[in-house]
């Protein structure tokens, strides 16, 4: 390092980071998908969702009518695509690997190994998002407890950070 920076004082900014990060968690409203979506989501490509539903209200009764819902936004494959570009620049790997192979490694292991771990990363998040649209009926009840959950676990890792566990 340029700057000897005392691991107490790098804990200290992590711990204020995570702190910010879980406070912002914590003030942050979540939809209620169960009370918005009426337990279920929306997934037409159109501009309003027009669809009708039963409901019981104490002065009428059971009935039917109709429900409109705003289109939910929804990223397209080219903004996906961008934004894994930008995000590509944030991460070191491939400087690694070039150095790696500067410094004598063989750079076909490289690659292989490289191409190995994205294949399993890619192949982890299609397989969690495969499972979640198959369980999301059931747990789209609790999406809403997501920040608050996030929040807490953010501040346990902060408070871990300052008192030097982690």
């Amino acid at each position: 390092m340029l700057i000897p920076i005392p691991k107490t004082y790098m804990n200290y900014a992590v711990a204020i980071a995570l702190g910010i990060l879980a406070f912002m968690f914590w003030r942050e409203k979540s939809e209620d998908l169960a009370e918005t979506q009426h337990g279920h989501l929306h997934h037409e490509h159109t501009d309003h969702i027009d669809h009708k539903h039963s409901h019981w209200h104490k002065e009428i009764g059971d009935h039917t009518h109709t429900h409109i819902h705003q289109q939910r936004v929804r990223p397209t494959l080219a903004a996906i695509a961008g934004f894994a570009l930008v995000l590509g620049f944030a991460h070191e790997e491939e400087f690694v690997i070039l150095s790696l192979a500067v410094g004598g490694v063989n750079p076909i292991l490289l690659m292989v190994a490289y191409a190995s771990v994205a294949i399993a990363l890619i192949g982890i998040t299609i397989l969690a998002v495969k499972v979640y649209l198959h369980i999301q009926h059931k747990v789209i009840h609790y999406t809403k407890y997501l920040p608050k959950i996030s929040a807490l676990v953010l501040t346990a890792m902060a408070v871990s950070f300052a008192f030097g566990f982690l």
